[in-house]
């Protein structure tokens, strides 16, 4: 044989075992049950999306969720995706690096989305991080870590801090396991949502206040929702909006007064102006209500930019 004929095979043995690889670690590729084929209309609730910055940090490699600070709008909260250190990082809404803060006692076994919102002190806001990956639906429950945010109205915030008092809320799904990347907090109730990822028909979930911190917690299935890829969602700090998007869209929901959010879920969306990021995953809402942030699970040497999408 040829050295020219043996490169050749070297070289498609490689690309071979590279494949199976990645099939076998279960990497959470686009399926395609994500492609884009929604043609509805589009909103002009909000603006096309202007890259205003991106991500400094270079411990940030695979920024799987994203929040806005409750304690210092100046602010957004994200962490890495799947067996990363159980850190939540802070950064500015220009991306540039500001702090980073170790769950005490948790693990990412699959960190998948950040939620902000109250609990059992009513006199603060807690940061709520879910381990709530599950490619291949097989384990036996998950968890969603729930901490007091960190005064962020400081003259120096800590450039690393430890946060205490972490509290853990295991559960399991009714119906069975399931994989989900989305996870939110209701501000008027206090409840936990959870929209599944893979089926065609996506499930909402919901762990009601007070969620048990010692024994093993059940999120109810509430409803299919006729829409499939669900990687990151939101609900406005006020109560009145929610966010979800695929890989591909983002979609909208009004949640008017009285309404709870099952009922606001269960009606129609408006389609939102999106730029599709390669897996982009992580959005929410601006603290002020003034738009929404997303940005991309991307991880290359190349920066990573922050979006944001002014309301009109």
């Amino acid at each position: 044989m040829s050295v020219k004929a043996v490169m050749k095979t070297l070289k498609t043995g490689l690309i071979l075992f590279v494949l199976a690889t990645f099939v076998a670690a279960g990497c959470k590729e686009v399926s395609g049950d994500d492609d884009p084929k929604d043609d509805s209309q589009i909103s002009n609730l909000f603006a096309a999306g202007q890259e205003v910055g991106s991500i400094a940090s270079e411990d940030i490699d695979e920024a799987s969720g994203l929040v806005s600070s409750r304690s210092n709008n100046n602010y957004l909260w994200t962490h890495n995706d799947s067996g990363g250190e159980p850190i939540v990082y802070l950064m500015s809404k220009t991306g540039a690096e500001a702090s980073q803060a170790r769950l005490e006692g948790s693990q990412n076994t699959d960190w998948e989305d950040i939620a902000m919102g109250p609990g059992p002190d009513d006199a603060i806001q807690y940061l709520y991080v879910g381990d709530i990956g599950d490619n291949r639906a097989t384990r036996n429950n998950l968890t969603i870590y729930r901490v007091a945010e960190p005064d962020l109205n400081v003259p120096n915030i800590p450039s690393s801090q430890t946060l205490s008092n972490v509290e853990a809320i295991n559960y399991v799904y009714s119906n069975g396991a399931r994989d989900a990347e989305s996870l939110m907090v209701d501000p008027l109730t206090k409840d936990i949502y959870i929209v599944s990822k893979r089926e065609s028909q996506v499930g909402l979930y919901v762990l009601p206040f007070p969620q048990s911190v010692v024994e093993m917690d059940t999120a109810e299935f509430i409803m299919s929702m006729p829409y499939t890829g669900f990687v990151g969602g939101d609900i406005s700090f006020d109560g009145t909006e929610v966010l979800i998007k695929t890989y591909f869209e983002v979609y909208h929901w009004a949640r008017p007064n009285g309404v709870t959010i099952k009922d606001a879920l269960s009606e129609k969306p408006s389609r939102l102006m999106y730029t599709a990021e390669p897996q982009g995953e992580a959005i929410c809402f601006s603290t002020d209500g003034s738009g929404f942030y997303t940005v991309s699970e991307k991880n290359s040497a190349d920066p990573v930019p922050l979006f944001f999408y002014r309301r009109n």
